[in-house]
């Protein structure tokens, strides 16, 4: 593969795959509220822990929608399922401002009631959305252009994170900061989405012949059928494990760092460009995971990408000043961003198509499992200091001022580290117990991995 061909797909990988690709770029592309989203829940909601349950109320409709929603892919249409989940996330999105917006009580269940939706949104789109485009690629006679899809979705979703890092960028650092500007960001995003909706309608739905003759089995026979084949393919059930396990060990990683970023005496608004950063960095290294894979093989990355990671945020020991944080923060998201393809095509590459969104959805399902539970784990932690992160954590207007008060004394939890700093080295140590899984998962045909 050259130069060229690695940063832009040739004509043949644009005609089957360019429409996914620009359906990736518009959603991220305005998806400028998205490097303040848990800093403007946190800084909104009255007190510190309720920024994290509308984040357990969308993982909450995924656990519970994930199947249902892939079955429904899997019969009637997976691209009918990507539209409507879509169309749904973007209502969800829009309805936000609103919903926090309330007192009390009411602001939680508000705010918990949006996220449920956009999550219920997210369940329809996730499953359906690889299976549609694996499926179009087989029957296409193009498997060979599968590694590259999920490497290069994930560059070109960067693309246009660049983009909204921009566009946010510019919008906060040029206008009078108020809730009313703060609120426009998620109106932009849901933006976003009705495009990205738009693109996805042109794009066709193939499905490989073999399949086209037989009918679609029930719900329940289909649920049961995947969970029998992944109890069935061994490789496959430890590869779900690792996925599982890496996906608690990141659950709550970006969250905590935007808390020790600001009260750390960061202006929030310089999220934006750290995003531009972060993107820039998702862009290449999605593609350089390709390389690595077919160098090193695909277990071995997977196991080394982890034990790296938790190297890194070793360094928390040592030091925990605000340029560090913001280091370790570029250091661990692209280390994540190279081991997430990695991981996805593995996945897909073990399941039989005719399961594919099923079994694809049962892998999110018990990754919204696991992302629900590493979120409740932080809820508490946060909520153990609640009246004390209030006292320490600036207001919204505040925190987007660039008028910071000093750095905020936080208190700490344990091993001498301040609470946010604390789940993430202990979180991210959890992603070493993927390791041995992922090893169990290495299948002879691997070769050198």
């Amino acid at each position: 593969m050259g130069l060229v061909d690695a940063l832009w797909p040739p004509a043949s990988e644009r005609a089957l795959l360019g429409r996914f690709y620009l359906a990736e770029v518009f959603t991220e592309a305005l998806n400028v509220i998205f490097p303040f989203q848990f800093i403007y829940l946190y800084l909104v909601m009255e007190r510190p822990e309720w920024a994290v349950l509308p984040l357990i109320a969308s993982s909450a409709a995924v656990l519970v929608m994930e199947i249902p929603t892939g079955a429904v892919a899997d019969r009637w249409g997976r691209k009918r399922s990507v539209i409507a989940g879509g169309l749904m996330t973007a209502v969800a999105w829009a309805s936000i401002p609103v919903s926090v917006s309330l007192d009390g009580a009411a602001q939680l269940v508000g705010g918990c009631g949006a996220f449920l939706l956009a999550g219920i949104g997210r369940t329809m789109v996730s499953g359906a959305q690889e299976a549609w485009v694996v499926d179009n690629l087989v029957a296409e006679a193009r498997g060979d252009l599968l590694d590259q899809y999920f490497a290069r979705a994930r560059s070109f979703a960067s693309l246009g994170g660049i983009a909204a890092g921009c566009l946010g960028s510019v919008i906060l650092f040029t206008s009078a900061v108020d809730r009313t500007l703060l609120d426009a960001l998620w109106y932009i995003a849901a933006l976003g989405l009705l495009l990205a909706v738009y693109v996805a309608k042109s794009i066709p739905e193939l499905r490989p012949l073999a399949l086209a003759p037989e009918a679609p089995l029930p719900f329940l026979q289909q649920a049961l059928a995947g969970l029998r084949t992944v109890l069935r393919i061994r490789p496959l059930f430890s590869l779900m494990a690792a996925v599982v396990i890496a996906t608690f060990s990141g659950s709550i990683v970006d969250d905590a760092f935007d808390i020790s970023l600001v009260t750390k005496g960061m202006d929030a608004r310089a999220l934006a460009p750290l995003g531009i950063l972060d993107d820039v960095i998702g862009m290449l290294a999605p593609l350089a995971s390709v390389f690595i894979a077919r160098s090193i093989g695909a277990t071995r990355a997977m196991a080394l990408l982890l034990v790296l990671s938790a190297v890194s945020a070793s360094i928390f020991f040592l030091d925990d000043s605000l340029w560090l944080v913001v280091t370790l923060f570029i250091v661990l998201d692209a280390l994540d961003d190279i081991w997430d393809p990695i991981a996805d095509t593995r996945l897909q590459a073990m399941i039989p198509s005719r399961s594919r969104a099923i079994i694809s959805s049962l892998a999110n399902q018990l990754n919204e499992l696991a992302t629900m539970t590493g979120l409740a784990a932080f809820a508490w932690l946060l909520g153990r200091q609640s009246d004390s992160l209030r006292e320490l954590t600036p207001g919204l207007l505040e925190a987007f001022s660039g008028r910071m008060p000093a750095p905020a004394a936080m208190p700490e939890a344990v091993w001498g580290l301040q609470i946010p700093d604390f789940a993430i080295v202990a979180f991210v140590f959890v992603g070493l117990l993927a390791v041995p899984f992922i090893i169990a998962s290495r299948r002879p045909l691997e070769g050198s991995s």
